[in-house]
């Protein structure tokens, strides 16, 4: 068959159409979004308003293109409600004097992962034996979780023609204990947030959704949704505050993004998920920060599903977080031995905040992630006079 030189004119036209539409549904601008009945970010109401400037009531970001909110609203009608614990049990100690804030970040695969075991062994909480929490010695910690798992009766009835991804290993057996169920035997403070089902009604694990989380022995307080801008599936991150020494605030965020969009976008994007999502990330928390409360110190951990040490969304990543640590070439994921998990971190001029002791957990705990942990050492201006 022949093509005339109108119709291929026609063609490329078309093609330079579709390609610009393609590229308008690709920003990564995200927007504060008032929260609907169901706990959704709402399609079609206005901007939300901002509450007192440490307010325990979840605010929400999202995504401004249409497609993003309407594909988002979508999975999010299947999930259960957020969680949030802000106080942990007083039996912990404060971050207090010159003293240091561990952090970690860890994807724990939907319940494979022994999250007791990694808790008591890297970060020196052992509540494990279901007897009265003994909290004395334990260094103030923040757990950044990625495919945390909650089990609920109350979520949403959802059928195989809906939304929802498929159920994760559904052969396996899930732990007695879900994330909330972790967070009240060790009298963490949490913030959970489901980004999805873990697979339909009938599904062996119908009662369970899956989101990121936050674990913290200090209470939480500016709770924060980041729905990202759509790809292959919903990505909720999760930002809650906790309080330095001296009074400073600091943001602790725990984001996960997509490997890989639809094949469709996949081409005409040159697989720009990942620095998609990672953009809407940051300028979520840049709006948020604008919004207040102010922070200037955030520290953002994740499994960011990078392929390589120096893809795109690493970079704009680091961009953000100019005072990040290296990275030092080591794989996290261990079926392919990709470099997925990172942490980043900001300072916005707060200088008595440093960060020590950034390096890989080497033990996965059954998970098919290797964690990452660090330290932020706090140095009052009386120190350093």
């Amino acid at each position: 068959m022949t093509v005339s030189g109108r119709s291929r004119g026609f063609m490329l036209m078309g093609a330079v159409v579709l390609t610009v539409l393609t590229a308008c549904s690709m920003s990564p601008t995200m927007e504060l979004a008032a929260p609907a009945a169901s706990g959704c970010p709402a399609r079609g109401l206005p901007r939300a308003t901002t509450g007192p400037p440490d307010t325990l009531s979840l605010r929400w970001y999202r995504a401004s293109v249409e497609r993003d909110v309407r594909l988002s609203s979508s999975w999010c009608g299947t999930v259960g409600d957020d969680v949030f614990l802000e106080s942990p049990s007083p039996a912990f100690p404060t971050w207090s004097g010159e003293g240091a804030l561990r952090v970690a970040t860890w994807n724990y695969e939907v319940g494979a992962g022994r999250l007791l075991e990694f808790i008591g062994e890297e970060l020196g909480l052992d509540c494990r034996g279901g007897g009265p929490l003994r909290a004395d010695g334990v260094q103030p910690f923040v757990l950044l979780l990625q495919e945390a798992w909650r089990r609920s009766g109350d979520l949403p009835s959802v059928e195989r023609n809906q939304l929802v991804p498929w159920t994760v290993d559904p052969e396996r057996q899930q732990p007695v204990l879900d994330v909330v169920g972790v967070a009240r035997a060790c009298g963490l403070a949490l913030l959970y947030v489901p980004s999805a089902r873990n697979g339909p009604d009938d599904g062996p694990h119908a009662d369970e959704d899956k989101g990121n989380a936050i674990l913290s022995t200090l209470p939480l307080t500016a709770p924060i949704a980041l729905e990202l801008p759509f790809e292959a599936g919903r990505k909720v991150a999760v930002a809650a505050n906790v309080r330095a020494p001296g009074g400073e605030r600091v943001r602790l965020v725990s984001a996960h993004l997509d490997v890989a969009s639809t094949l469709f976008r996949t081409l005409v994007s040159g697989n720009q998920t990942r620095a998609r999502q990672a953009k809407g990330l940051i300028d979520g928390l840049e709006k948020a920060e604008r919004d207040g409360p102010l922070t200037g110190v955030v520290v953002v951990g994740g499994d960011f599903n990078s392929l390589a040490g120096n893809e795109s969304a690493l970079k704009h990543m680091r961009a953000a977080f100019p005072q990040s640590p290296e990275w030092d070439g080591l794989p996290t994921w261990l079926p392919l031995s990709f470099p997925v998990d990172h942490i980043f971190f900001r300072r916005s001029g707060f200088t008595n905040f440093t960060i020590e002791g950034y390096r890989r957990i080497e033990e996965a705990y059954g998970s098919d992630h290797l964690g990452r942990r660090l330290e932020i050492s706090y140095e009052s201006a009386r120190a350093r006079d």
